[in-house]
């Protein structure tokens, strides 16, 4: 299975099926989509699969779709049919498939604003009279259409309407505020506050360049440049020449960027396939831009996925334990042994509201990665006992309770200790959580 997050889509889908509500709150009817897969072929790997290649299936038709709209018969008609699909249809659609049905909504909302296509007359008998259906029933009401399609997008993910108002706000203001906007942008990460447990915050740790190098190698490089510099026919002049000042302005710290800006930046790459104009040079761009992102996949598979493969053996083996009732683990683990075994999983650091909803007469306990077996079994503390009580081992993972980690990671933190950095990363989660997530479990927002 490709995707980080694609196991959680199955904890909620089985969620719906099982209780008649999500396990976490969420307005998105992504999650119903898959209970209504789970209802027809079954709660499996394979149906979230199918799930992830009917979503790529969907982008797909968006896009073409919009551009089927916007190119018009007269002035561009091989544009309407000469398209391949840029490789970041699968990306998205295996990687964020929730952000993917909302993008795919503002994909259409864009084609129907821009549309220069008529329907063609037609006349319906109907009790021996003629009803004219209206030729520019598209082109007429553009707007209303594209409207509607705006708030299912904002119904699908709040995130992608936003992303698709910032598009909007490029395309009105005139070109000559755009040296404002850059240095607003430039000042914005100063005002945002620097508590990472935030939902908005200033992330300048890494240039975001980098940090997408980091996250997906030279493909997104590549399409990065093509975003900025690239070309369209003069009548999309000034929405192509916004989507490129936005792909600009992600050159900046703005967001934390594994989180936000990551993600704005990929929607803005396939946005923009909507406008490019295809020919031998545009299919050269396609060419390399697939090689370098399979390249990557290949190369770095981890980019795209965890290590789902090694997760059955010790996830068996921590659900068989009789009082475990709540395991912490680190993001990927936790949703493929929630969705596999039906157990409680966080990967968080347990709070109060986890230690309150404990079942009686059950234990936290904590599955660590990164940390071999002997380096936990020999610990001791300053009295010379043993800091773990229950210890076991299970391949890359080691089954310890949840107490006892904290108790070490305080002790690891006095020695000053290498294993420090591995004990609070995200293989060994460390932080509470923040303070959205748990609004948006009290109130869905």
């Amino acid at each position: 299975m490709f995707g980080k997050d694609i196991y959680w889509y199955g904890v909620q889908a089985i969620s719906l099926l099982e209780t008649g509500k999500l396990h976490s709150p969420d307005h998105s009817p992504v999650f119903h989509i898959v209970a209504f897969l789970f209802r027809i072929f079954g709660v499996s790997d394979e149906t979230l699969l199918f799930f992830q290649i009917l979503t790529s299936v969907w982008l797909i038709f968006s896009l073409f779709f919009s551009r089927y709209l916007i190119f018009s018969v007269k002035e561009t008609p091989n544009q309407r049919i000469n398209f391949i699909p840029s490789i970041l249809v699968f990306v998205l659609g295996f990687l964020y498939p929730k952000q993917s049905w909302a993008l795919g909504f503002l994909i259409l909302s864009i084609g129907c604003y821009f549309t220069t296509r008529r329907i063609p007359k037609l006349s319906v008998t109907f009790s021996q009279r003629s009803i004219p259906v209206f030729s520019s029933l598209v082109l007429r009401f553009r707007w209303v259409i594209s409207g509607i399609l705006f708030l299912i997008a904002l119904w699908f993910h709040p995130m992608v309407t936003l992303f698709g108002f910032g598009i909007l706000v490029f395309y009105i203001i005139p070109e000559k505020v755009y040296p404002a906007v850059f240095c607003f942008a430039v000042i914005l990460p100063f005002l945002f506050p620097q508590n990472p447990n935030g939902r908005f915050y200033g992330d300048k740790e890494i240039f975001p360049l980098f940090a997408a190098f980091a996250l997906a190698g030279f493909g997104i490089l590549w399409d990065w440049i093509f975003l900025v510099f690239g070309k369209s026919e003069s009548k999309f002049f000034r929405m192509r020449k916004a989507l490129a000042f936005f792909g600009f302005l992600l050159i900046l710290p703005i967001f934390h960027f594994a989180d936000i800006q990551y993600r704005i930046l990929l929607s803005l790459i396939l946005v923009v396939q909507v406008f490019v104009i295809w020919n031998r040079f545009q299919f050269l761009i396609w060419t390399a831009s697939t090689g370098l992102w399979i390249f990557t996949l290949f190369t770095s598979p981890s980019l795209f996925r965890y290590s789902y493969e090694y997760m059955w053996i010790p996830g068996e083996s921590m659900a068989s334990v009789p009082n475990n009732g709540l395991l912490v683990a680190h993001h990927g683990f936790c949703e493929y042994y929630h969705f596999q075994f039906r157990k409680d999983c966080l990967s968080w650091e347990p709070d109060t509201k986890a230690i309150s909803e404990l079942p009686e007469g059950t234990e936290i306990y904590r599955a660590v990665y990164g940390i071999r077996y002997e380096n936990l079994l020999a610990s001791k503390d300053e009295k010379n006992q043993p800091i773990f009580s229950f210890v076991q081992p299970l391949g890359e993972y080691q089954l310890v309770l949840e107490k006892d980690w904290q108790r070490y990671r305080l002790w690891l933190e006095k020695r000053n200790s290498k294993l420090v950095s591995i004990a609070k990363s995200w293989k060994n989660p460390y932080r509470q959580r923040p303070e959205f997530i748990k609004r948006k479990q009290s109130y869905g927002l």
